[in-house]
């Protein structure tokens, strides 16, 4: 294909080539594109990505028109270095917004408020800069300055102090000084040299980023009154941070481990994935990814060894004895000593015998003597969770009852799905503390048949706590397999505590979400191993 006098397939082959081939579509040069059927996104726009097809298309009318036809390969060139370098991918992108996030939220001093879609343009504008620097310090510097001569003309920009700053920076950053913008102020320029030097420090490493991140949001905050600026520097979105045709839960998982629930709520809120329960929710699975626990029901004979609880492997250790399975399935990565593990085994006194995984039925305690899951990290939460897909896990049905005082509780029957179990699991009430013994009775009463493990989780401040150890004992006797447990949460002792375990129910001491792992991985192989 050939438009005055340039071969387009050879522009695209030299760009891909540039950019390393990057894993998309070949990109497509829209020749007409108001008969074209994304007419409406290439409107007014040099080009635009499309995830449903992973496919970049090239508004060519337009760039001519405003450009010039000698930098329509700069164009692709800038378009495919953000799918081959920065962000390059939905999970690196959500993290450079967190951390621009952040960073405004210490710096901001002119009474504005912080807002996701203001981080995420300065997310946009930084990957904008890698990438561009990329391209002119690799051979392609003198097509990066005609592209944003051609930019700054066409735009007509040059009264900005944003525009100037980042030309400025460019400038820095691709040893080409006042080829782009000139005198500028000397402070301006200051804040450019700085900023160029940070970035041009092992540049093209994304493990660097966050970062530089933060220190561009240091200097860049100065120069714009309007976050709009930011993205009208750009030639055109990457697309790479939109959710559609997208797993929001895959994109966001571990990064819970990353940063606070404040922010990953609003950062659900700000791509629009989710509603601030499905945050909590996934906020609360991605934590309690790292405490589940995964076994395989075996018959084992009596005087076998069988896992009892992880512990850390190290460098001292038998290598034999490392479980590098669940080291990578608990931490995403094997670090000696910090991260990788092994089993504490026990030894089988009598001969096991395969039973019916026990359904587990968890009695959350939701009045105001608990941690609200919505404002802060709640370990009675944390351990609902923890023991619903440890349960999952092994193909048994999880029930709840969430529970304040006697106006308000919330039931789901067991269920092998854990989806309404988990939405369950992060309400909260708050109020007085009774237990809700007609609930309680209506869940215990299904499926007798079953065995049920049932599980309260509480600091057991209960006003009714000898008519809630009457019917919690009780429902251990409608099947023969049985049991209770109760996670005592952010106490060692408590009096009312006891009287549930003459009841005949365990208690757990949890003060700690690394307790959960000792406490979770025994309560398991005791039920189901």
């Amino acid at each position: 294909m050939r438009i005055q006098g340039v071969e387009l397939d050879d522009i695209l082959e030299r760009a891909r080539a540039f950019c390393s081939y990057p894993r998309i579509m070949d990109p497509e040069f829209v020749l007409n594109p108001a008969g074209h059927e994304h007419a409406a996104k290439l409107n007014d726009e040099f080009g635009f990505w499309e995830p449903t097809e992973n496919r970049v298309y090239i508004n060519v009318p337009e760039v001519i028109e405003k450009l010039g036809i000698q930098n329509l390969e700069a164009v692709v060139v800038y378009q495919l270095l953000h799918y081959a370098l920065a962000p390059f991918d939905m999970r690196t992108s959500l993290r450079l917004t967190a951390s621009a996030k952040l960073a405004l939220e210490e710096v901001k001093d002119r009474g504005r408020t912080v807002t996701f879609q203001e981080a995420l343009s300065i997310q946009r504008l930084f990957c904008d800069m890698v990438d561009v620097t990329y391209a002119a310090r690799n051979g392609m510097r003198e097509q990066m300055i005609s592209l944003y001569h051609a930019l700054d003309k066409a735009k007509g920009w040059k009264q900005s102090k944003m525009w100037k700053f980042l030309l400025c920076c460019f400038e820095e950053m691709w040893d080409a000084q006042e080829t782009l913008v000139g005198k500028v102020p000397r402070e301006m320029r200051d804040d450019a040299c700085r900023l160029a030097s940070r970035v041009l420090d092992r540049p093209f490493a994304a493990a660097g980023w966050e970062e530089k991140v933060r220190f561009l949001v240091g200097y860049l905050h100065k120069y714009y009154e309007d976050p709009q600026e930011m993205d009208d520097s750009r030639l055109m979105d990457h697309g790479i941070d939109e959710m559609r045709a997208r797993s929001a839960e895959e994109a966001l998982r571990s990064l819970a481990m990353e940063m606070g629930m404040q922010d990953f709520k609003e950062l659900v809120g700000g791509i629009g994935a989710g509603s601030e329960t499905q945050a909590l929710v996934w906020y609360y699975r991605d934590l309690s990814r790292r405490y589940e626990v995964r076994f395989q029901p075996v018959r084992s004979e009596a005087g076998e060894e069988v896992p009892h609880a992880p512990l850390a492997w190290g460098m001292a250790d038998p290598f034999d004895r490392l479980d590098l399975p669940y080291t990578l399935y608990t931490c995403g990565k094997a670090v000696p000593t910090l991260t990788t593990k092994q089993w504490e085994k026990v030894e089988m006194e009598v001969v096991a015998r395969r039973k019916t995984p026990p359904d587990v039925i968890i009695i959350l305690d939701a009045s105001g003597s608990m941690t609200n899951p919505t404002a802060e990290v709640a370990n009675a939460v944390l351990a609902g969770f923890v023991m619903a897909r440890s349960a999952g896990n092994l193909g048994a049905k999880v029930g709840l009852v969430v529970y304040s005082d006697q106006q308000r509780s919330l039931v789901v029957k067991p269920v092998w799905d854990l989806h309404q179990v988990e939405e369950g699991l992060v309400t909260y009430y708050g109020g007085g503390t009774v237990f809700p013994v007609q609930e309680f009775r209506f869940i215990a009463g299904l499926e007798t048949h079953r065995p049920k493990h049932f599980c309260l989780i509480s600091d057991t401040e209960i006003t009714n706590i000898a008519e809630a150890s009457f019917h919690l004992g009780e429902a251990l006797q409608m099947h023969p397999e049985n049991s209770g447990s109760v996670f005592l949460i952010d106490q060692a002792y408590n009096d009312k505590a006891e009287a549930i375990r003459e009841a005949g129910y365990d208690i757990f001491p949890v003060s700690r979400g690394q307790d959960l792992v000792r406490i979770v991985a025994g309560k398991a192989q005791e039920l189901y191993a």
